[in-house]
């Protein structure tokens, strides 16, 4: 799956350097797998929350969520921001 909006990884690392680690572990498997559903989605990753063609994905051991846009059909994962939240 091709990720778009690489540089918010960048940004949150820099912000919140005790995820450096976790947040490219979540980029090389989504970059890496070809999802084609949400079900396959959430085989892998089975704590994400939403729907349809938006997903939060809670990075462990932070409190950060990464908000998502995924096109299945096209295998693009859009990242919309990465910020604190509830898990």
């Amino acid at each position: 799956m091709r990720v778009v909006a690489t540089e918010k990884i960048k940004e949150a690392q820099q912000r919140y350097p005790a995820a450096h680690m976790h947040l490219d572990g979540w980029y090389q498997i989504v970059s890496q797998t070809s999802f084609l559903t949400e079900h396959a989605l959430r085989a892998t990753f089975g704590d994400i929350r939403g729907f349809n063609f938006q997903y939060k994905f809670p990075i462990p051991e932070t409190t950060l969520l990464v908000h998502t846009l995924i096109n299945f059909e096209s295998q693009v994962a859009y990242i919309e921001q990465i910020r604190p939240g509830n898990h």
